[in-house]
């Protein structure tokens, strides 16, 4: 996944880099660390966290197929295990804890972006 970042954080700072605010930010006068890592990068950090809850999720979703071609005990096979004997509490229970991960992992990003860039309104009321 790193890869992925990567690229993202790159072509984001490319297009941030160029825009109205960081052009007036080197005209004051500001040194280029500061414009880079407080200006530029902090609006760059919102497309790379919304990517990052995803591919948490797909790690979640994909455990199931590792630990299947290795053979690893862990959820994902138990949960393989659960459907070859139809045990349905079991399949329930761990399709409810793999749903929490999922809304939690959601909520997290949420309150990330508040953190990162206190104009994203997490309340919902129009401005």
């Amino acid at each position: 996944m790193l890869p992925l970042f990567i690229r993202l954080i790159r072509a984001e700072m490319m297009e941030v880099l160029q825009s109205d605010y960081v052009k007036y930010a080197r005209a004051k006068g500001i040194s280029m660390r500061r414009v880079y890592f407080v200006h530029a990068l902090k609006n760059t950090m919102l497309p790379v966290i919304t990517v990052g809850g995803v591919q948490i999720g797909t790690m979640v979703a994909y455990t199931i197929l590792t630990e299947t071609v290795f053979q690893w005990p862990g959820m994902g096979l138990m949960f393989l295990d659960a459907i070859n004997r139809a045990d349905i509490p079991l399949i329930i229970s761990y399709l409810m804890i793999v749903g929490v991960i999922f809304v939690v992992t959601n909520t997290i990003v949420d309150l990330i972006y508040g953190l990162v860039n206190p104009t994203v309104k997490l309340t919902g009321k129009p401005a």
